[in-house]
C-alpha cells in the first residue's frame, strides 16, 4: 500500500481492538469488539489539509465512525500531547474500553486541543497494555501523518508486541504523511501482519478506517491479475474526472493517476475502489503524459493501466500595480477554479507553496485579497491547493501607509480622548491608548478607524506615560504612535 506525501506528522489515531479483524476467514469473534482509540493531539494537528485543520477532519471522521459502529462495541479513548508542550509522557486514558456511549465519546474527542509532541510508539504500547494484549487478541489501527518525535523505535516496539502478544496486529493508516516519515512507521504494520493504508483528506481517511475496522473476508497472498480502468483521453490539470473500473476490489485496492514515468509502486492522487465504479478522481497538477492505474493495495502491484494526457491549466491575473500596505486588492482572474484553488498576495521572495492572506477562487472573479502590512515588492499568485503549485503570478508594489495622529498632550484617567487621525483605514484598523511600556500588538480600549476622524477613545484608568497607537487590523502591527500623559482623575 502506498504512503501519503506532504506535511509532517500532525496526528495519530490508534484503534486497539480485540478480534476486530479475524486472523482467518472462518474465525468469528467470541466476544464483543473491544477498542481503544488513540488520538495524537500534538501541535501539528492544527496543520491544514484542503483548507481545514487536521484536528477538525479527525473529529468529523471519528464522529461518523463512532455513529456507525455496532451497539455492542466496547470503545475507549487515549490521547497524547493534549495537556503540555514538549512532554513525551503526556499520554492519558480519557475513556476506558467500555460499552460505547456515542455522545460522550464524540464530546470528549471534540474537547481535545492539540499542544504537544508525538510519542506514538509509547501511545501504541500504552493502548495495547490497556487491553491486556498479552492475554487476549488485540489489534491496533494507527493513523498518522508523521513520525515518532520522542526517541522511541516503533520497529523495535512492533517486534516486541508481536512476540509477546496473543495474535497482536497493527494496521497503519498514513494521513498526509511524507515518504521518509512513512518508512519509519510502516514496520508497525509489516512486522505484525497488518495493512499499511493511506489518506490525504476526510474522504480517504474515512475509507481507510472503515477498511481496517471491517472484518477481513479472505486472505489474498497473491495479487489477482484481472482488472480494467478507463477514463477520458485528456483532462485539465487539477480537475476532477470520472474513472470506471473492474477488478477484485480487495481491501486497500485503489485507483491512482500518476505521471507516465512513475515507478509502479508510487502513487499520486487516488481514491479507494470501495467507493465503487465509476469513481471521481482528481488529476495531478503537472501537465504531461500520465496513467490511470488500478493498484492492488496489499502487494502494491499494478493490475491495470490506461493512458491519459494532463493538459496545463490556463490562468490569467489582472490587478493594480500598487496598493497601500494592508489594503484590499481587487483581482480579476481566469483559471481552472479547481477545488480549493486560491489567490494570495505574498512578498516577492516568498518560497513557492507558501501563502499569506488569500481568498478561494470558488468565490468568483473579481476577488478582494488583503495585501501584506509590510511595504515592499510582492506578488499576486494563483495557487493550486494540490502541492501548493503556483499556476500564475504578477507583480504588486506594496507602498507604506501614511498615518498621522493628533491627540492632547495629557488627559484624565478613564476620560474620553479626542483623537484626529489620517491613515489607510483598512479593514479592522483601530486606535487604542495603552501604557508606554505595553508590548506592540497588545491593546486596551479602542475604536475602529472606520468610524471616522476624530475618534473618542477611552483612556486607561491608571495614570502614567502612555501612547496613542494606530494598529492594523491585519496582525495588529503598530504603524504610528503619539505620546500622551494620563493624569489622575479630577
Amino acid at each position: 500500500m502506498p504512503i501519503i506525501s506532504t506535511k509532517r506528522m500532525v496526528w495519530i489515531l490508534a484503534l486497539v481492538t480485540a478480534s476486530a479483524v479475524p486472523s482467518a476467514p472462518a474465525q468469528t469473534p467470541s466476544h464483543p469488539t473491544r477498542t481503544i482509540l488513540v488520538l495524537d493531539a500534538s501541535g501539528s494537528m492544527w496543520g491544514q489539509v484542503e483548507g481545514r485543520a487536521k484536528i477538525e477532519i479527525a473529529r468529523e471522521v471519528i464522529g461518523h465512525l463512532v455513529d456507525q459502529l455496532p451497539a455492542d462495541t466496547e470503545l475507549g479513548l487515549v490521547a497524547y500531547g493534549h495537556r503540555h508542550k514538549g512532554d513525551c509522557e503526556d499520554i492519558e486514558l480519557l475513556l476506558p474500553a467500555d460499552h460505547l456511549d456515542r455522545d460522550a465519546f464524540k464530546k470528549t474527542v471534540n474537547a481535545i486541543q492539540p499542544k504537544g509532541k508525538t510519542p506514538l510508539t509509547s501511545a501504541v504500547i500504552f493502548a495495547a497494555e490497556s487491553l491486556r494484549f498479552t492475554e487476549q487478541e488485540a489489534t491496533v489501527i494507527l493513523v498518522t501523518d508523521g513520525e515518532e518525535t520522542c526517541e522511541k523505535d516503533p520497529c523495535e516496539a512492533a517486534q516486541i508486541l508481536e512476540a509477546t502478544g496473543v495474535n497482536f496486529t497493527a494496521h497503519v493508516v498514513a494521513f498526509d504523511l511524507d515518504d521518509k516519515s512513512a518508512q519509519s512507521i510502516e514496520c508497525l504494520a509489516k512486522t505484525t501482519g497488518g495493512l499499511f493504508l493511506k489518506a490525504d483528506n476526510a474522504s480517504t481517511l474515512s475509507d481507510a478506517l472503515h477498511t481496517v475496522i471491517e472484518p477481513t473476508p479472505e486472505p489474498s497472498p497473491e495479487p489477482p491479475t484481472e482488472a480494467t480502468v478507463a477514463g477520458p483521453q485528456k483532462v485539465l490539470a487539477g480537475s476532477v474526472f470520472e474513472v470506471t473500473w473492474t477488478g477484485p476490489n480487495h481491501k486497500a485496492d485503489y485507483i491512482t493517476i500518476v505521471p507516465k514515468d512513475f515507478e509502479d509502486s508510487k502513487y499520486a492522487r487516488y481514491e479507494y475502489t470501495r467507493s465503487g465504479s465509476p469513481l471521481k478522481l482528481t488529476s495531478i497538477i503537472d501537465a504531461g503524459p500520465a496513467e490511470i492505474r488500478y493498484m492492488h493495495g496489499p502487494s502494491r502491484k499494478v493490475l491495470a493501466r490506461a493512458d491519459i494526457l494532463v493538459e496545463p491549466a490556463e490562468v490569467t491575473l489582472k490587478a493594480p500595480e500598487t496598493i497601500v500596505a494592508g489594503g484590499s486588492v481587487t483581482i480579476e482572474w481566469t483559471g481552472p477554479n479547481n477545488k480549493n484553488d486560491f489567490i494570495t498576495i505574498v512578498p516577492k521572495d516568498f518560497e513557492d507553496g507558501k501563502y499569506a492572506r488569500y481568498e478561494y477562487t470558488k468565490k468568483g472573479s473579481p476577488l478582494k485579497v488583503e495585501a501584506p502590512v509590510t511595504a515592499g515588492p510582492c506578488e499576486i499568485r494563483y495557487q493550486a491547493e494540490q502541492g501548493g503549485k503556483v499556476l500564475a503570478r504578477i507583480d504588486l508594489e506594496v507602498e507604506p501607509a501614511v498615518v498621522t495622529l493628533k491627540a492632547p498632550a495629557e488627559a484624565p484617567a478613564g476620560s474620553k480622548v479626542t483623537i484626529e487621525w489620517t491613515g489607510p483605514n483598512n479593514k479592522n484598523d483601530f486606535i487604542t491608548i495603552v501604557p508606554k511600556d505595553f508590548e506592540d500588538g497588545k491593546y486596551a480600549r479602542y475604536e475602529y478607524t472606520k468610524r471616522g476622524s476624530p475618534l473618542k477613545v477611552e483612556a486607561p484608568e491608571k495614570p502614567g506615560d502612555c501612547e496613542v497607537r494606530y494598529h492594523t487590523g491585519q496582525g495588529g502591527k503598530v504603524v504610528n504612535r503619539a505620546a500622551i500623559k494620563i493624569t489622575p482623575k479630577e
